[in-house]
């Protein structure tokens, strides 16, 4: 009896250390990549279906499943609603969202109470949100961008803009105004469709539209291309697509100050820890360094980066600020 026992003891140190053995190797997984394999993660997606945020995550996603063999569960949220799950969330970097502009303007404009500076932890600043282009009607009494700032100038609130009440679009035309000292007259167009429509059917006299959108129009003779936004020191032929002048930069154009971040970043919930977030962030490196991925980044308009935490607090911080800084020009600032 007393030697079935010790056999019994036996076995059962050897399937504990068994046991411990392979919990020890999804550990050094999980502690090499940041993420635990084990669990499903949530990748909340703060937009709408089809949108630039929503193909970025998934994009990103495809990498994330290829590479580190993660399971994703992907919940498509309206800004705020996105926002605040990722907020309430436990910080065992199980949940995370990929955020654009709008977490920064909804909370200084007072449409979210989610801080992005304290709700949150921020993980990585990924790819630029790629160009926005300056479509005008084609009978516009403008042809280039230097002509429409002459025009605006020589006649004050007389260019109907088209953009949201309070969005990216709204900032963006809030930081020209701002910058080269033009009044527009803001006209609600929020979506890109309606902008589309409105240009093309001479209701505004200028809208901000995607590359895409705006290389199909142009050529349809639907409108015309006066520029392009992006972030700075970004050039037109970053998008590795080959254009006319017309759709260069300002900043090419000679507007050094005429520029907008408009990043994506990783974020987690508040209290995530340091040893973690670092790992995250590396692991987020190899996927926009992945072929595929940054090829898909690309074909949607976006300009694949990646920078390390020290880096990516700096460039976040400068866009929150500057957004607080348009805000008070705009008179939409509420905090």
């Amino acid at each position: 009896m007393k030697k079935i026992l010790a056999i019994a003891l036996v076995a059962l140190i050897t399937m504990s250390f068994v046991f411990a053995q392979g919990g020890s190797e999804t550990t050094t997984t999980v502690s090499e990549s940041g993420f635990n394999t084990s669990e499903v993660l949530t990748f909340v997606i703060p937009g709408s279906t089809g949108g630039g945020t929503d193909l970025a995550i998934r994009t990103m996603g495809e990498g994330l499943q290829r590479l580190f063999g993660l399971k994703i569960n992907y919940q498509q949220m309206k800004n705020t609603a996105g926002h605040t799950a990722v907020k309430t969330a436990a910080p065992d970097g199980n949940t995370i969202m990929l955020a654009t502009a709008a977490l920064n303007t909804q909370y200084v404009t007072g449409s979210s109470d989610v801080n992005p500076l304290e709700d949150l932890t921020l993980i990585a600043c990924l790819d630029d949100n790629g160009y926005s282009v300056l479509a005008c009607p084609v009978d516009a009494p403008f042809n280039t961008f230097e002509e429409f700032v002459a025009y605006a100038k020589a006649n004050p609130r007389k260019i109907n803009a088209g953009m949201p009440a309070a969005g990216s679009n709204t900032f963006l035309f809030g930081k020209l105004e701002s910058v080269l000292g033009i009044e527009l007259n803001h006209v609600e167009c929020a979506s890109e469709t309606d902008r589309l429509t409105n240009i093309a059917g001479g209701f505004i006299d200028i809208g901000v539209v995607s590359l895409g959108n705006a290389q199909s129009y142009e050529k349809a003779g639907k409108l015309k291309v006066i520029g392009t936004v992006a972030g700075d020191g970004v050039t037109i032929a970053d998008s590795g697509v080959e254009l006319g002048d017309n759709y260069k930069t300002l900043q090419e154009q000679g507007y050094s100050d005429c520029y907008v971040l408009c990043m994506h970043y990783i974020y987690g919930p508040k209290g995530m820890s340091e040893e973690q977030v670092a790992k995250l962030n590396a692991s987020f490196k190899q996927i926009i360094e992945d072929p595929t991925v940054n090829e898909g980044l690309r074909k949607i308009g976006h300009i694949p980066l990646w920078h390390d935490l020290e880096e990516s607090k700096k460039i976040q911080m400068e866009e929150y600020e500057t957004t607080v800084e348009t805000a008070k020009f705009l008179g939409l600032y509420a905090l």
